[in-house]
């Protein structure tokens, strides 16, 4: 009878000590909710500030892709709304995927979300040569119309490394929906502090006006730098407009391509 009264005891203890030693995953489940990103170019058209000649300089985009390599997802999780007590998060979705700027379902990836509620959100896109090989890291293309009506051909290429953070201050989401960031490039903040007297007087490549690393540095320094500043972002309740695979504790692997080709 005492041999049965400390057999039940050790038993007893045992569970105790694995109920206390047992941790929460870290790795959202399969059936965790997603936030679905999107990347979408805007403003494919548009006229530099307006003066008294006879034509007003303008731009009309007809070509635009990005090569993105890594998608941060960090905010404030709160288990719910009730609770007080928040901890710092990130996940991450891993490409590389080439997206094309002018498609109407230009979705990058999903990030799976464990449940709860996140403030203070942002995301950080980061295009890498390495993961673009021969492809720009992102190409924009289209034409210039200057202020004698002549119609110029004009691309920017840019083959370096870069990242951009978008920030929802005071936005929250609750992990029981899943949502879509849409983050927009808006072309007109890209090619800011660009006047239609630069563009006049930039080199031309057999008729072209290429803006690169190697080719009106200027005109590029001042795009590159914009790159950083120029994304306006959406958070909206639902599913990006395409299933993509993810996962929010590391790697979410997301081949693909988008269509667009370049010519220098």
């Amino acid at each position: 009878m005492k041999t049965l009264k400390i057999v039940a005891i050790l038993a007893i203890a045992t569970g105790i000590m694995l109920t206390s030693c047992k941790k929460e995953s870290s790795t959202p489940s399969k059936s965790a909710t997603a936030i679905g990103v999107e990347l979408q170019a805007t403003n494919k058209s548009f006229s530099l500030l307006k003066s008294a000649m006879v034509t007003t300089p303008s731009f009309t985009w007809d070509s635009s892709f990005i090569v993105v390599s890594k998608i941060e997802f960090e905010a404030e999780k709160l288990e719910s709304e009730m609770a007080h007590d928040s901890s710092g998060v990130h996940f991450e979705w891993d490409g590389p995927k080439k997206i094309d700027l002018f498609s109407l379902t230009s979705v990058v990836g999903d990030i799976s979300l464990l449940s709860g509620v996140y403030h203070e959100i942002s995301l950080k896109i980061t295009a890498l040569k390495a993961d673009a090989g021969a492809s720009p890291v992102f190409y924009l293309s289209g034409t210039y119309t200057n202020s004698v009506d002549s119609v110029v051909p004009i691309s920017v290429i840019v083959n370096e490394d870069f990242e951009f953070k978008v920030k929802k201050e005071g936005s929250s989401l609750d992990a029981v929906s899943d949502y879509t960031s849409l983050i927009n490039l808006n072309l007109t903040l890209l090619m800011a502090g660009i006047t239609s007297t630069d563009l006049n007087s930039a080199t031309r490549t057999n008729g072209k006006i290429i803006i690169s690393s190697t080719s009106n540095t200027t005109l590029y320094s001042k795009i590159n730098t914009n790159l950083s500043t120029c994304e306006e972002s959406e958070l909206s309740k639902g599913r990006a407009s395409e299933s993509v695979s993810g996962n929010g504790s590391g790697s979410g692997n997301g081949s693909g391509s988008g269509s667009g080709g370049y010519n220098y």
